[in-house]
């Protein structure tokens, strides 16, 4: 391979994965952060949910550092986001298309997840409401702030 083709693969790595996986991460922090706050402001235990793998069979074995469980959470976020981005190519999605299908898509991922709440005594009760409110709000803006995030890589592309 020539080095030309070797950097033109790299900067097509790097616009269709790296960038993509850069707002997974910065989203992920958005969406830590402000399910942190909730819980802290409400009492209901969103974050305590975010941060939970009981559900995972070997990983529920064991107790682990908070720092650890919150880079679980940004490894499916970044993987979530790249993923995402992938399929915004595939259908071309721009604008406010794109935003609300990316939006849509992270709302349908929240209330996916929300069932877990049923597999641990340290989350929410799965028809406690307000914690469901909270949640799926949060994810609504999850995808909203990546929608976001999308239109500034693809705007980036098209200068």
């Amino acid at each position: 391979m020539e080095p030309e083709e070797r950097e033109a693969m790299g900067n097509r790595r790097n616009k269709w994965i790296g960038r993509p996986a850069a707002a997974g991460l910065a989203a992920g922090v958005f969406l830590g952060a402000l399910l942190y706050a909730a819980e802290k402001a409400t009492g209901l235990k969103v974050y305590t949910l975010l941060m939970n793998i009981d559900y995972v069979p070997v990983l529920k074995e064991y107790r682990f550092p908070a720092p650890v469980e919150f880079s679980f959470h940004l490894i499916v976020s970044v993987v979530l986001a790249v993923i995402l981005f992938r399929i915004v190519l595939r259908f071309r999605w721009t604008g406010r298309r794109m935003a609300g299908w990316v939006t849509a898509l992270n709302g349908i991922v929240g209330l996916g997840i929300w069932p877990v709440t049923a597999l641990s005594e340290r989350t929410p009760a799965l028809g406690d409401a307000a914690a469901l409110g909270v949640w799926l709000a949060a994810h609504l803006l999850y995808g909203g702030v990546l929608a976001w995030m999308f239109g500034r890589i693809l705007r980036k592309e098209e200068s």
